[in-house]
């Protein structure tokens, strides 16, 4: 069973700049990179880094190629992807390489 827990802001606070923070692509890159840099260090003799490295990697693809399905056939359609940090800039480049596609920063849109 999964439990999500919704805290309100009580005080009224604004959440944008936290958002914009924690999305900035700076970071996220950095992240992303450490997330499978570290990985593909692993001594293991088995190599399970890498084998770790190689499912995330086809998981990218798979949630790549589902996007790209869901407007196949409504050229021109705006769509708009959330997804984990660490995904984001694999994501950005993968999707950003198909026809007819252009990455929009969210923060633009939010402006």
């Amino acid at each position: 069973m999964h439990i999500r827990l919704f805290v309100p802001c009580r005080d009224g606070a604004d959440l944008l700049p936290l958002y914009r923070a924690l999305n900035d692509p700076a970071r996220l890159a950095v992240r992303a990179d450490g997330n499978v840099r570290s990985a593909m260090r692993g001594t293991s003799p088995q190599h399970y880094s890498q084998m770790w490295v190689a499912g995330w990697e086809t998981r990218n693809l798979r949630i790549v190629a589902n996007i790209r399905e869901t407007f196949r056939e409504r050229p021109g359609a705006r769509v708009l992807s959330i997804i984990g940090a660490t995904h984001k800039p694999c994501l950005d480049a993968w999707l950003g390489q198909l026809q007819g596609v252009d990455i929009v920063d969210a923060e633009a849109v939010l402006m």
